[in-house]
């Protein structure tokens, strides 16, 4: 299966670099049309077949997918850190007006 992957992997490859820059923006619209289309269990199983690929052809220019996930507290967090520079600007004008 992954040398029959492969195979279309190199023949999709061909065809990308012959593209124009229009045909190539077409083709990954298509492409992610598709994918948004898909459950995410097949996205995620589509992601850990083609970094087996990637191992297996042994191309170190070949990028793999990450799939590292968020935890939801270490978002909470992300957001806010993001939020407390605004609370601290709120919070100095309230004490200038306490000035007054």
């Amino acid at each position: 299966m992954i040398k029959a992957f492969n195979k279309h992997y190199r023949k999709s490859i061909d065809l990308i670099e012959n593209a124009t820059g229009s045909e190539k923006i077409e083709m990954a619209e298509k492409v992610l049309d598709w994918l948004r289309q898909l459950p995410e269990e097949y996205v995620v199983a589509l992601a850990l077949f083609f970094n087996e690929v990637i191992d297996d052809l042994g191309d170190d220019s070949l990028e793999k997918i990450s799939l590292r996930v968020k935890r939801k507290k270490e978002k909470y967090e992300e957001e806010e850190d993001e939020d407390e520079p605004e609370d601290e600007e709120d919070e100095d004008e309230e004490d200038d007006k306490e000035d007054y």
